[in-house]
């Protein structure tokens, strides 16, 4: 039977280190493998990067494994095949099903745990199959200390983050993609599909494909960096802060967003107030979850005290939607009296604070 290298602990005292030191230490770990290496590889910058950089080290010995699930968007594995296609890198993809597991499909706060459980069950077997003596996955120095209930799953199936030993961070990693020619260094963090749906709410395949049509729209209209939350019937938009200023001053832009999101199956599309946040999910577990009993009286009272005449509010779950008149729209495009109102609607205790898109349109899908 093969043996599977056991994850090692977080190089300490490198957080000071350069980056050509931490490449150093990079490549000593690397190199110290014996045998075949597989590397759990996605197409994002951090598994770009360590896929290089184990195949600049050991050559044909790295091979990169793709799962090909229907939590991951569409093209993004004929990207990641591109990459792997350039760097002369091998590569084998794994079709899992994940969202056969209830534990998984029901969202639970750990469910990243199951998905990559079920990623590393198919990798242990390819280790097999090719006589590999390590699993890799491209987990920085960064990523240490947040909510990641994945890097538990790596433990238990002794799966080594060669990045975080080496102190690699965020920035370092970016930084070496970019002199290594990698298409993505500078590409925006992509989470797998499923992490925009709340705990709580099931993981379906119908759900899935909605959250994949909504976001390769959004992206087609020309903002590269978003989120679209799947609150069941709800889309819950994030964008960055400018991005948010220039969709909420142009009503034709807005109007067309929301119809097509409308057409796609959602009841009620809405753009959250404070904008992108990575893992903006996670927010409830360190934040509470328990709103003002009386959050939308609190809200009406902010808004009509902001001179906003005509308003509407709801309570779903976390989220508090605010729905004002036509004319009062584009206030929102201004960031600043943005970011005021988000202050004062905090008050009402609830986690995410939205605006009703059809608060803009008159128009129907």
């Amino acid at each position: 039977m093969t043996t599977i290298q056991i994850d090692k602990a977080p190089a300490q005292g490198l957080e000071a280190t350069g980056l050509d030191e931490k490449l150093e230490r990079l490549d000593e770990i690397l190199g110290s493998m014996g045998g075949t290496v597989l590397i759990g590889y996605s197409g994002g910058v951090d598994s770009a990067m360590l896929a290089v950089a184990a195949h600049r080290v050991l050559g044909k010995r790295a091979i990169a494994v793709t799962a090909d699930s229907e939590s991951y968007a569409d093209g993004e594995l004929e990207r990641a095949v591109e990459i792997v296609e350039q760097f002369g890198i091998l590569h084998e993809v794994v079709h899992t099903r994940e969202i056969d597991n209830p534990d998984y499909a029901s969202n639970p706060i750990n469910r990243c745990y199951f998905c990559k459980s079920e990623l590393f069950i198919h990798m242990g077997k390819l280790a097999e199959k090719h006589q590999a003596t390590a699993i890799l996955y491209g987990q920085n120095a960064d990523d240490v200390g947040d909510f990641r209930p994945g890097a538990q799953a790596a433990k238990d199936y002794g799966v080594r983050a060669p990045l975080q030993e080496a102190g690699l961070n965020k920035q370092d990693v970016r930084a070496l993609a970019k002199q290594w020619g990698l298409p993505v260094w500078n590409r925006p963090a992509m989470a797998c599909l499923s992490s925009r749906f709340p705990y709580g709410t099931p993981v379906t395949a119908q759900g899935l494909r909605m959250v994949d049509r909504a976001e390769s729209f959004v992206r087609k209209m020309g903002f590269e960096q978003l989120r679209v939350r799947h609150h069941s019937d709800i889309a819950r938009i994030e964008l960055p802060p400018d991005k948010l200023n220039h969709l909420l001053g142009n009503a034709e832009l807005t109007d067309k967003l929301y119809n097509e999101l409308i057409t796609l199956g959602y009841g009620l599309v809405a753009v959250d107030l404070r904008g992108f946040r990575s893992g903006s999910l996670n927010e409830v577990l360190t934040k509470g979850t328990s709103g003002d009993a009386d959050a939308i009286l609190v809200a009406q009272k902010v808004l009509e005290g902001s001179g906003f005449l005509g308003t509407a509010a709801k309570q779903i779950d976390q989220m508090l939607i605010v729905k004002v008149a036509t004319h009062d729209f584009m206030r929102f495009a201004d960031e600043n009296q943005r970011n005021n109102l988000v202050q004062q609607l905090q008050a009402s205790g609830m986690q995410y604070m939205a605006l009703d898109l059809a608060s803009a349109t008159h128009t129907t899908a």
